[in-house]
């Protein structure tokens, strides 16, 4: 089941700004809950804010709920 955590967060990051803050200045607190393994954890901790905005500008307006500002 850790495929769909890891997809959970992703969109959640992509569409919700209130979590991709937490996530950036707290990811422990960001990501408990989610059953990731240590891989996973590690994979989505070396994501770069830079690279979840810019995939956020390339999404359909319909699909995110928060607008990613540059």
């Amino acid at each position: 089941m850790t495929k769909k955590a890891v997809e959970q967060v992703l969109g959640r990051l992509v569409t919700d700004a209130k979590f991709r803050e937490l996530f950036f200045s707290n990811p422990d607190k960001a990501l408990k809950g989610y059953d990731l393994t240590a891989k996973e954890r590690e994979a989505l901790l070396a994501t770069k804010i830079e690279d979840i905005e810019e995939f956020g500008r390339k999404l359909d307006v319909r699909i995110t709920k928060a607008k990613i500002m540059p």
